[in-house]
């Protein structure tokens, strides 16, 4: 029984016409769901590097802290799939979790309970999940609440389940290994654009910086500029204002004390 937690983003996409693969009796998908909630409830307790610290990888399928596949979908091409989880990670800083079941869990939405899955793993920030209801023909891409806001827009969501879901329903077999390796292309696609918006964005702030910075420069030059012209104008001014000149009756006073003395 799930306890109530913080919903991440989600897309799921419903009865989509998947090729039916490996048919499960009703005892052995009850087997399944038990032995994945053991799994859920061990990797919430003890961690993933514990929980899974010897990897189940067999004919029958892979059991790992990233790859939950017990009907073998993935096959043979399981190892380069694990590559590109690990290359994804550490292009983009994005964890991947594949989910691979026959049918989701009964009486409950699978967008509710795949963030109920996702969230009680308690993911590492930037966490997509892929879960995959084979024999219903579900598919939902969950996003951790924990994660950047680029990831988690639900823009972003619809994406990555696009690009998951095109390699399942194009051709006459589901391509499950070709639906996740495209779901993590389109995830270092979004983180390219996130870096080039980022890059966009300071370049235009250092722009906005060095104009104002520029502006501010030339309203300085244009006052210092105009008090000094003012004061030029004005020294100008006063040397051009003729002199007093004297009146002949001063002079005569001036001529007859020089006389005298």
């Amino acid at each position: 029984m799930f306890t109530q937690l913080p919903r991440p983003r989600t897309h799921v996409v419903e009865r989509v016409s998947l090729h039916k693969t490996n048919p499960f009796s009703l005892s052995a998908v009850k087997r399944i769901l038990a032995f994945l909630l053991l799994m859920v409830l061990a990797v919430s307790i003890l961690g993933p590097t514990s929980a899974f610290a010897d990897e189940s990888q067999t004919g029958a399928g892979t059991m790992t802290d990233t790859i939950t596949d017990p009907q073998n979908l993935l096959g043979s091409d399981v190892g380069s799939v694990k590559d590109a989880i690990k290359e994804t990670a550490e292009q983009t800083g994005v964890s991947v979790r594949l989910l691979y079941l026959p049918h989701f869990y009964e009486g409950v939405k699978p967008e509710t309970w795949a963030s109920r899955v996702l969230e009680s793993m308690k993911p590492a920030h930037d966490t997509v999940m892929l879960a995959v209801a084979s024999q219903d023909g579900k598919l939902v891409v969950a996003v951790s609440s924990n994660s950047q806001a680029w990831l988690k827009d639900q823009t972003s969501v619809d994406q990555l389940s696009q690009a998951a879901l095109e390699p399942v329903t194009k051709g006459r077999n589901p391509d499950w290994v070709g639906s996740a390796k495209a779901m993590m292309t389109q995830v270092e696609t979004l983180n390219q654009n996130q870096r080039h918006h980022r890059v966009m964005l300071i370049a235009l702030s250092a722009t906005a910086v060095v104009l104002v910075i520029l502006a501010v420069v030339v309203v300085i030059w244009w006052r210092r500029s105009s008090r000094t012209g003012a004061h030029h104008r004005k020294s100008r001014a006063e040397k051009k204002e003729p002199k007093p000149t004297e009146t002949v009756s001063e002079l005569s006073d001036n001529t007859q004390k020089e006389a005298a003395s």
